[in-house]
């Protein structure tokens, strides 16, 4: 009767372990949600301000005016611009790429690390690494799209300069 109350009792607390495990992993997925899939949507929007702009009316740097394209500029004025928006915008989607790859890697890693985990407490601390991590992939992600955005507004007025 005792061997058959252990085995009970063990076979009780099985699940149990599992529950917790469980809650577990639902806290990893949770900080995923909450950290990276929030820095992918982030990085939609400023993709979407950075890209489609009419090259023709302005540039894309916030930090100057921009002078439209004068009426009388010549078709071959218009194709530069119109190749350098395009160039641009290739440009801003490859960055969007590398920035998905990073944050993709960052996933993998915490994902990996923190599943390894049972206490809520080193899962939350796993999640303060991954913050960072996303923080400075996102600044330098950010950072790369106000160059391409300034290389950009010099060379639109260059392209004017010229007309």
């Amino acid at each position: 009767m005792l061997v058959l109350s252990i085995g009970l009792i063990s076979l009780m607390s099985q699940p149990i372990q599992a529950s917790s495990h469980s809650s577990a992993d639902e806290l990893v997925d949770d900080i995923i949600i909450d950290v990276i899939d929030q820095a992918f949507e982030k990085a939609k929007r400023e993709v979407l301000e950075n890209v489609g702009v009419n090259t023709q009316v302005r540039g894309y740097s916030t930090e100057t005016t921009h002078t439209p394209m004068p009426e009388s500029a010549s078709d071959e004025t218009r194709r530069e611009l119109q190749l350098l928006g395009e160039e641009h915008d290739r440009k801003i989607y490859k960055l969007e790429e590398e920035l998905h790859r990073k944050l993709h890697k960052a996933r993998d890693e915490f994902e990996r690390e923190a599943r390894k985990e049972d206490k809520p407490d080193k899962i939350r601390e796993k999640r303060r690494k991954l913050e960072k991590k996303v923080e400075e992939v996102y600044r330098k992600f950010d950072e790369k799209i106000g160059d391409a955005n300034r290389k950009y507004d010099k060379k639109r007025s260059k392209i004017l300069s010229k007309s």
